[in-house]
């Protein structure tokens, strides 16, 4: 039968707390490191950073639609309609001084990585109202097939 031990340190660890558990018969069995936090980054960053692009915090800790990123997707998605290229679309974000989570300016890549949230959020997307708005502006515009 196996025998455990977990001890709370609350200060500093010396080589003869090692020397002795081991001359008690003790062996590791597993070390937990810790640290404090930087303020930077804060719970609060930390969470908004996390949510998928489209949705923010709200002050009251509710997670709601974030209107800018919401917009920029919707944007993504009317120039996808469009069949625009992606460096197309990082362009169009940019003349519309739209901006990225981090508040810089788009590149392709930026407009690429987030076509997997496009793909999750379109179903919503579509159904929205501002969609909605959208939609007949779209097939004036739309290249045609023959």
């Amino acid at each position: 039968m196996k025998e455990s031990l977990r001890d709370v340190i609350t200060g500093e660890v010396s080589l003869e707390y090692f020397v002795r558990r081991f001359s008690e018969g003790w062996k590791i069995a597993s070390i937990e490191w810790f640290k404090e936090a930087l303020a930077e980054s804060s719970a609060g960053v930390d969470q908004q950073t996390a949510l998928p692009y489209g949705l923010k915090v709200s002050g009251n800790c509710v997670v709601e639609e974030n209107p800018l990123e919401s917009t920029v997707l919707l944007l993504i998605l009317e120039q996808i309609i469009r069949e625009k290229r992606i460096t197309e679309i990082a362009v169009a974000l940019n003349e519309q001084g739209l901006p990225t989570r981090a508040g810089t300016a788009w590149s392709p890549t930026d407009v690429f990585n987030l076509l997997p949230r496009l793909i999750e959020a379109g179903p919503s997307l579509l159904k929205s109202p501002a969609w909605q708005e959208r939609r007949p502006n779209l097939h004036s515009s739309v290249p045609q097939t023959n």
